[in-house]
Protein backbone atom coordinates (compact mmCIF):
# COMPACT_ATOMS: atom_id res chain seq x y z
CA UNK A 1 0.00 0.00 0.00
CA UNK A 2 2.72 2.54 0.38
CA UNK A 3 4.31 1.35 -2.95
CA UNK A 4 1.10 2.70 -4.25
CA UNK A 5 0.67 5.86 -2.42
CA UNK A 6 4.80 6.68 -3.56
CA UNK A 7 3.39 5.96 -6.77
CA UNK A 8 0.62 8.66 -6.65
CA UNK A 9 2.40 10.90 -4.81
CA UNK A 10 5.23 10.95 -7.21
CA UNK A 11 2.72 11.89 -10.21
CA UNK A 12 1.04 14.70 -8.11
CA UNK A 13 4.21 16.29 -7.66
CA UNK A 14 4.80 16.21 -11.70
CA UNK A 15 1.68 17.62 -12.17
CA UNK A 16 2.16 20.24 -9.44
CA UNK A 17 5.27 20.86 -11.47
CA UNK A 18 4.36 20.87 -14.92
CA UNK A 19 1.13 23.27 -14.14
CA UNK A 20 3.47 25.88 -12.22
CA UNK A 21 5.95 25.45 -15.54
CA UNK A 22 3.14 26.19 -17.70
CA UNK A 23 1.64 28.72 -15.42
CA UNK A 24 4.73 31.31 -15.52
CA UNK A 25 5.57 30.80 -18.96
CA UNK A 26 1.54 31.04 -20.02
CA UNK A 27 -0.29 32.07 -17.07
CA UNK A 28 -3.38 30.71 -16.17
CA UNK A 29 -4.82 29.04 -19.29
CA UNK A 30 -1.62 26.90 -19.50
CA UNK A 31 -1.91 25.82 -16.21
CA UNK A 32 -6.00 24.80 -16.85
CA UNK A 33 -5.06 23.28 -19.92
CA UNK A 34 -1.72 20.91 -18.45
CA UNK A 35 -4.65 19.75 -15.56
CA UNK A 36 -7.05 19.13 -18.78
CA UNK A 37 -4.49 17.16 -20.43
CA UNK A 38 -3.57 15.10 -17.38
CA UNK A 39 -7.43 14.40 -16.31
CA UNK A 40 -8.55 13.54 -19.96
CA UNK A 41 -5.63 12.02 -21.61
CA UNK A 42 -3.30 10.39 -18.83
CA UNK A 43 -5.54 9.45 -15.88
CA UNK A 44 -8.10 7.38 -17.48
CA UNK A 45 -5.94 5.15 -19.31
CA UNK A 46 -3.78 5.30 -16.22
CA UNK A 47 -6.74 3.65 -14.61
CA UNK A 48 -7.28 1.14 -17.51
CA UNK A 49 -3.13 0.53 -17.10
CA UNK A 50 -2.72 -0.19 -13.71
CA UNK A 51 -4.75 -3.48 -14.11
CA UNK A 52 -1.44 -4.74 -15.59
CA UNK A 53 2.23 -5.23 -14.86
CA UNK A 54 4.04 -1.91 -15.66
CA UNK A 55 6.04 -0.40 -13.83
CA UNK A 56 5.34 3.21 -12.73
CA UNK A 57 7.31 5.09 -15.61
CA UNK A 58 5.75 2.57 -18.25
CA UNK A 59 2.24 3.13 -17.17
CA UNK A 60 2.93 7.34 -17.45
CA UNK A 61 4.69 6.99 -20.87
CA UNK A 62 1.73 4.64 -22.13
CA UNK A 63 -1.21 6.14 -20.69
CA UNK A 64 -0.18 9.31 -22.57
CA UNK A 65 0.48 8.11 -25.66
CA UNK A 66 -2.68 6.33 -25.71
CA UNK A 67 -4.68 8.26 -24.22
CA UNK A 68 -3.85 10.90 -27.14
CA UNK A 69 -4.96 8.42 -29.86
CA UNK A 70 -7.91 7.13 -27.85
CA UNK A 71 -9.96 10.02 -26.24
CA UNK A 72 -9.67 12.34 -28.98
CA UNK A 73 -10.58 9.49 -31.91
CA UNK A 74 -13.76 8.07 -29.40
CA UNK A 75 -14.85 12.06 -28.56
CA UNK A 76 -14.72 12.22 -32.49
CA UNK A 77 -17.14 9.66 -33.32
CA UNK A 78 -19.38 9.86 -30.74
CA UNK A 79 -19.28 13.85 -31.46
CA UNK A 80 -20.89 13.41 -35.18
CA UNK A 81 -23.66 12.27 -33.11
CA UNK A 82 -24.17 14.52 -30.15
CA UNK A 83 -22.27 17.82 -28.87
CA UNK A 84 -19.24 17.84 -28.91
CA UNK A 85 -19.11 19.25 -25.26
CA UNK A 86 -21.62 15.97 -24.34
CA UNK A 87 -18.91 13.56 -26.36
CA UNK A 88 -16.20 14.92 -24.46
CA UNK A 89 -18.01 14.06 -20.92
CA UNK A 90 -19.45 10.62 -22.13
CA UNK A 91 -15.96 9.26 -23.83
CA UNK A 92 -14.30 10.25 -20.62
CA UNK A 93 -16.87 8.12 -18.90
CA UNK A 94 -16.59 5.34 -20.91
CA UNK A 95 -13.06 5.36 -20.48
CA UNK A 96 -13.46 5.39 -16.65
CA UNK A 97 -15.72 2.79 -16.56
CA UNK A 98 -13.64 0.24 -18.53
CA UNK A 99 -10.95 0.92 -16.18
CA UNK A 100 -13.47 -0.45 -13.72
CA UNK A 101 -14.37 -3.21 -15.73
CA UNK A 102 -11.28 -4.57 -16.65
CA UNK A 103 -10.02 -4.63 -13.19
CA UNK A 104 -13.28 -6.01 -12.26
CA UNK A 105 -12.95 -8.99 -15.30
CA UNK A 106 -9.26 -9.55 -13.62
CA UNK A 107 -10.10 -10.10 -10.06
CA UNK A 108 -12.50 -12.72 -11.03
CA UNK A 109 -9.41 -14.10 -13.37
CA UNK A 110 -7.63 -13.91 -10.38
CA UNK A 111 -10.09 -15.64 -7.91
CA UNK A 112 -10.07 -18.51 -10.08
CA UNK A 113 -6.98 -19.00 -9.97
CA UNK A 114 -6.50 -18.95 -6.49
CA UNK A 115 -9.95 -21.65 -5.54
Amino acid sequence: MKAEMKEYMGMGIILIAAMAFFYFILGLAGMVSVLGIFLLFIAPMHLILDNFELSRDEKMIFSFFIGVGVFPSLAYWIGMLISFKAAIIISFVILIIAGFLIRRHLNKDMGKEHA
